[in-house]
């Protein structure tokens, strides 16, 4: 991290309750709060909120439709600059998530101005304006209030074809799993706010939360992709439940080939566990079988909420391995951690050997 925040007279995270999107509601309360509302048709909306896509995608023509997310968070960490770059990355990563491109931005900033200097305010929306310049988009202006806690975040506009939209469901029995990026930010993001991490670890760390997806998806693209989401709030159970529960398939997912941040399973050792994390375990843990035992300390990094997040591809075997070749050959950290089968809707399957332990 830079020194920017040493002149900063007030920490960003001093008063955060919850940081990045470990914030979200659970999905179990998100569930309760959607209960009952009703429910708008459109033949131009090519997706809905039953299985919590990742966008809305909106179709003007035959052959072009735009998608629309929003995202934003609490500080994650002290520096603006980055905070603002992290956020921005995390609310550009739905757009890719359905296989769209970025184009537009406006910011969402909620910001006590009486608590820190107008050069914090300004720094935060210049990460984000630089880490929407990088992804090829425009930041065209955005609203701000008064709060007491600061919140950042992007509403975003992207371009896609109406065919080639991707979503979380419509995977099928033997396609692979395809994650993008290593899991533990929410864990890691902890330990570096206690000052447990190590410098390389702490690089790791913000290298992965500011790391575009614009790459990952170029690649991947290349691909006859079955569905496909990206790794956020939820944690990685979550996002897989929503992917087996559209495509009405479980999926067994191999704990030791899940890409884990550089120290953060012995973070989860020593407790530095998220809220978040056990929201998640409560929400989801109903959907998951453990076919044998899992460390406690790789459970917990299984619902950790992530922040800015890996994409999570669905495509078959076959593909997957190429896939896999491609994505190192330009720096992209991937693995395949299992793969969709026959079985009830929306379960997951928890396979260990203790080869993380």
């Amino acid at each position: 991290m830079t020194d920017r925040h040493n002149a900063i007279p007030r920490k960003l995270t001093a008063n955060v309750k919850a940081a990045g999107c470990a914030a979200k509601l659970s999905s179990a309360e998100l569930e309760e709060v959607l209960r009952g509302l009703p429910r708008q048709e459109c033949d131009q909306l090519l997706t809905s909120i039953e299985n919590f896509e990742d966008a809305a995608v909106y179709k003007l023509t035959e052959d072009l439709a735009i998608i629309q997310t929003v995202d934003f968070f609490p500080p994650v960490v002290d520096d603006p600059y980055l905070y603002g770059q992290i956020a921005a990355t995390n609310a550009l990563s739905d757009v890719y998530a359905m296989g769209g491109r970025p184009i537009l931005a406006l910011n969402i900033l909620c910001f006590p101005t009486c608590d820190y200097p107008m050069e914090v305010v300004r720094e935060i929306l210049r990460g984000g304006g630089d880490q929407v310049a990088a992804a090829g988009a425009v930041v065209a202006g955005g609203h701000s209030i008064q709060s007491s806690e600061p919140v950042y975040g992007l509403c975003v506009t992207g371009l896609i074809k109406p065919g080639a939209v991707l979503t979380n469901g419509g995977a099928r029995a033997a396609d692979q799993l395809v994650l993008c990026k290593p899991i533990g930010t929410g864990v890691g993001l902890l330990g570096l706010k206690a000052g447990m991490l190590s410098q390389a670890a702490e690089q790791a760390l913000i290298s992965s939360m500011t790391t575009l997806s614009t790459k990952a998806l170029e690649c991947a693209l290349a691909y006859k992709l079955s569905a496909a989401t990206d790794v956020t709030g939820f944690g990685l159970l979550g996002h897989l439940h929503e992917m087996a529960k559209g495509s009405g398939l479980t999926i067994r997912l191999n704990a030791d080939a899940v890409p884990l941040l550089p120290e953060t399973q012995a973070l989860a050792e020593q407790g530095f566990v998220p809220a978040g994390a056990y929201g998640n375990r409560k929400s989801f843990e109903q959907f998951t079988t453990y076919i044998n035992d899992v460390d406690l300390s790789l459970g917990d990094l299984l619902f950790d909420p992530q922040t800015s997040g890996g994409l999570l591809l669905a495509l078959d075997k076959p593909q997957s391995e190429n896939l896999l070749r491609d994505l190192k050959k330009i720096g992209v950290e991937a693995s395949c951690i299992g793969e969709f089968i026959d079985g009830s809707s929306g379960k997951v399957e928890v396979v260990s050997y203790g080869k993380n332990s």
